[in-house]
């Protein structure tokens, strides 16, 4: 990969001292401009970057060097002189932290260079659970740059080797503390807890906890407003208040599966009678909502910003609730989307298309390679056609070329879940919003509940 503002760096830190509005001082290479990026003739992946970018208001990316043929990973997002406050650039930290697409953030403002990490400590967060501006770094323009510091150095970002420097990998990398470990390790403790106390029984808590993270995503995309809750409990402005609530709960979801369809949200009539009889849907409720992290004071739900937070995510969940975990391994994003870099190729997803083959995933819990396998052809699909995003039919057929198998039904339940969201994820929030039985069915469909031998003969030639 090439970005479309080359030239040879200049090394340091005065890169960033020479960043304005509306470009740049001194051309840097690996230095990507959101305004005027030409999406024509560029690699697919950097597009969809750019896109986010563009979608955070960024001022510009910094791209690391390809390697081998494959485009260089974005390392950061940079902002100039925009209008947020404090607090709102806080929020967006927050974001772009549970997205965790890029491990650092630098922001120039008047006078000030400030640094952020997204793939460490929840830093925007205080003690009490307050939203600040809290950067990891600060260099004041006028004042003598330390070129020993890696995360200043333009040639050290675009050459990679500031992540050879142990001091850097210390303070802004972290293998436990960055958002995607920290939720999972958290959601695991809370869901520990609720089987320890025998709070609900538990193929009921599962379910429940993953319907509360879906909907925790509805709801930060604005699909669902607040007063959209108050249909079920007078008064109810989120979702906790309804789930507290067991013959509420239950209309509910059947109000969204009505409208979502997909069976992602429907209940069996046997989940319907647990919940109209038990006693424990109020402490199960305040369980999930006041959650305390491991080792620390913040809420499950304060710290992280759900819409914002990779869809493959609910994916990795999985092996939280798989009984024997030695069946089950936990696959890092990154190696997944190495796997499909070489099995779906841009050129190997033109044949699929073209010869209508679908992509099949023979043991496929979760679905975290269905996931961005699906990804993949979406961004497939945008590159062939002018970078047009596709409607909801396309997605539908989209979504109808992953196929999955697995002899754990909560794993193709999860599957499902997943897919789902990463349908949402490639719409805009208005046009959830406007459509109606927007989730297909997958199950016995495209996800099937088997062992893959045995349904080996009905599935569809990969």
């Amino acid at each position: 990969m090439t970005p479309t503002q080359t030239a040879t760096s200049n090394g340091g830190a005065l890169w960033l001292g020479d960043l304005t509005k509306g470009g740049v001082g001194h051309a840097v290479s690996g230095l990507v401009l959101v305004d005027g990026f030409d999406p024509n003739n560029r690699d697919p992946e950097e597009v969809a970057i750019m896109e986010k970018a563009r979608d955070f208001s960024a001022h510009s990316v910094f791209f690391e060097a390809g390697r081998n043929g494959r485009p260089g990973h974005a390392q950061a997002f940079v902002f100039v002189d925009d209008a947020r406050t404090d607090k709102e650039f806080a929020e967006l930290h927050q974001r772009l932290w549970s997205w965790g697409g890029v491990p650092l953030i630098y922001r120039k403002t008047a006078g000030l260079i400030q640094l952020f990490r997204c793939a460490h400590n929840s830093d925007f967060l205080d003690k009490n659970g307050k939203l600040v501006c809290n950067p990891i770094k600060t260099l004041e323009l006028a004042a003598r740059i330390d070129e020993d510091a890696a995360w200043w150095d333009a040639t050290r970002i675009r050459n990679g080797t500031i992540w050879d420097d142990p001091e850097v990998c210390r303070e802004m990398l972290s293998s436990t503390r960055a958002a995607h470990r920290r939720l999972i390790a958290a959601v695991d403790v809370l869901y520990r807890t609720l089987i320890s106390e025998n709070v609900l029984n538990e193929g009921l808590s599962r379910r429940l906890l993953i319907l509360s993270l879906l909907i925790a995503y509805l709801e930060e995309r604005k699909v669902l407003s607040s007063d959209y809750f108050g249909q079920f409990v007078d008064g109810a402005t989120k979702f906790f208040e309804v789930l507290a609530d067991g013959p509420a709960l239950i209309r509910l979801l059947q109000s969204m599966e009505d409208r979502f369809n997909g069976h992602v949200f429907r209940l069996d009539d046997e989940e319907k009678a647990m919940l109209r009889g038990t006693d424990q849907l109020r402490r199960f409720a305040d369980l999930v909502e006041a959650q305390k992290e491991a080792g620390g004071q913040l809420t499950l739900w304060k710290t992280y910003s759900f819409g914002d937070l990779p869809v493959e995510l609910i994916s990795h969940i999985y092996q939280l609730f798989v009984k024997d975990n030695n069946s089950s391994v936990y696959t890092p994003p990154a190696l997944v989307r190495l796997v499909l870099e070489e099995a779906l190729s841009w050129k190997r997803l033109d044949q699929l298309e073209a010869e209508k083959q679908v992509i099949l995933d023979p043991a496929c819990g979760s679905g975290i390679f269905l996931v961005e396998a699906y990804k993949r052809l979406i961004l497939h699909w945008r590159s062939r056609n002018n970078w047009a995003h596709p409607s909801v039919k396309v997605l539908k057929t989209l979504i109808r070329r992953v196929h999955g198998v697995d002899m754990e039904a909560g794993a193709i339940q999860l599957a499902g879940f997943s897919l789902c969201l990463a349908l949402c994820d490639a719409l805009e929030s208005e046009e959830i919003k406007a459509s109606v039985k927007l989730f297909p069915i997958l199950a016995n469909r495209s996800l099937h509940h088997d062992c893959f031998f045995q349904r080996r003969p009905d599935l569809p030639a990969p």
